[in-house]
């Protein structure tokens, strides 16, 4: 991938969460390289890759099903006017940032946090580190590159990936880039919701959910993301449900099974859902003409949903499979009819359904009895889905086998770079120390805090 941007001129390095991931003893999930090509210029190198993005455009270079991002360096240069390449909103927001620039380190004061701006170069295997990032590492810190408050005006999704890189590592945010986050937080409201939606799902589905949740409240960014919840997050019990929640999740995650965003909104919003149903269900007593517990859900669940969609665009399969989980938390209560339980056991998300139900339980007593109705249910199911997908793994081994190898040979390989490793050792050489001394006095003269 480098030599093949090599062989055709180009400059090009590895750069941010992979290096970030190899320091610190980590196999990295992905693999992003910088250099002076052009998106356009990327597609002509490869043929199997494809230019997505208008905000801010990249390539992604396909290797079956391993993608590659490829970003062109960014410019910090005071832009001439051109709209097609740079755009701002009103407040300063960047919404088209595609002014390239020439260098490495031109790029790297365009990178959000001195962590993620880290260069590798493959050819020399040298670290290239403009901004301590190292030091950062080593001291566990996120730090911004430039003014905090600049950067975030430019992008306020930066606020939210501060909390979740310091969810995700376990690091601390520098002094000066937390100051500015609760009186900027507003300006998430700003962000499309498309793009709010994808980083909800980061924060909550990647195996740092509990802590992310934690922090977005510590930081008072949980009602900005999730509006209409103020009156729940004084509820011991209310934050116990979603504290448990997020912690199974997390667990499963570290199991290497998939997190789904309709568990996530389904968990989060259940108290505006219940709030909405009982709403709901009082006006319904009052009529001679009474509707169904399901309808009851059917007309509940638009109107939470509709308010969410503000912040973050739930997709409609999304959104159909929110409301057919909470529309089964109603019917859990239904046993007396065998017609109907085993309508509902057969439903395709009554195991996800359950799964909350049984949270529940722990909060709400009264649920238990159910629970223990419904759990043999839920056993035999997920012996089915078992061999569902025994089946299915074994059809994947068989497809893969039939990969060549060529193909194989082209997918990206680590690279050591265990020499680069020294600074995270215990080891105090003079080489290291000063290495040390000169990020210590970098971060002095930009009055950096630790």
């Amino acid at each position: 991938m480098l030599e093949g941007l090599r062989r055709a001129g180009y400059q090009a390095y590895l750069v941010g969460g992979c290096i970030r991931d190899l320091l610190s003893g980590k196999k990295p999930k992905d693999f992003d390289v910088s250099t002076n090509a052009t998106p356009e210029q990327v597609r002509r190198v490869f043929s199997n890759s494809r230019i997505i993005g208008r905000r801010f455009k990249i390539c992604h270079v396909v290797f079956g099903r391993e993608i590659i991002e490829v970003t062109t360096f960014r410019s910090n240069q005071e832009p001439k006017h051109d709209s097609f390449k740079h755009q701002t909103s009103g407040t300063g927001m960047l919404v088209r940032d595609n002014i390239y620039g020439k260098n490495a380190e031109e790029d790297a004061a365009r990178r959000d946090f001195t962590i993620n701006a880290i260069y590798y170069d493959l050819k020399n295997s040298e670290l290239i580190d403009f901004h301590a990032g190292i030091y950062d590492l080593k001291r566990k810190v996120i730090d911004m590159i430039g003014d905090p408050q600049k950067r975030y005006l430019e992008d306020p999704v930066r606020m939210i990936r501060a909390l979740r890189f310091a969810a995700k590592l376990g690091f601390t945010i520098s002094k000066r880039t937390a100051e500015p986050i609760r009186r900027m937080e507003h300006l998430l409201l700003q962000v499309s919701n498309a793009r709010m939606f994808e980083e909800v799902n980061k924060l909550f589905l990647t195996g740092h959910g509990l802590e992310s949740y934690r922090l977005l409240r510590q930081y008072g960014m949980f009602e900005i993301l999730f509006g209409g919840l103020e009156q729940f997050l004084d509820n011991p019990a209310f934050n116990s449900f979603v504290e448990y929640a997020l912690q199974s999740s997390d667990e499963r995650y570290r199991d290497q099974k998939r997190n789904m965003p309709h568990f996530l909104y389904a968990v989060i919003l259940w108290p505006k859902f219940q709030s909405a149903v009982s709403r709901l269900m009082a006006l319904n007593d009052t009529k001679a003409d009474r509707v169904s517990m399901r309808e009851i859900a059917d007309l509940a669940c638009p109107a939470v949903l509709k308010e969410q969609n503000h912040i973050t665009a739930i997709p409609m399969g999304i959104a159909e499979s929110i409301r057919s989980m909470w529309s089964l938390q109603l019917q859990f209560l239904d046993i007396d009819d065998p017609d109907e339980v085993a309508s509902i056991a057969s439903k395709q998300l009554f195991r996800g359904g359950f799964d909350i139900f049984r949270i529940r339980a722990r909060f709400e007593p009264y649920l238990k009895r159910y629970v223990d109705f419904w759990q043999p249910y839920y056993d035999q199911s997920a012996q089915n889905a078992s061999r569902r997908r025994e089946a299915m793994e074994k059809e994947d081994e068989r497809r893969n086998e039939r990969v060549s190898k060529a193909e194989f040979s082209k997918r990206p390989q680590i690279p050591d770079i265990s020499g680069s490793n020294e600074v995270f050792s215990d080891d105090t050489d003079a080489e290291r120390q000063d290495r040390l001394a000169r990020a210590r006095a970098w971060r002095a003269s930009m009055h950096l805090d630790p």
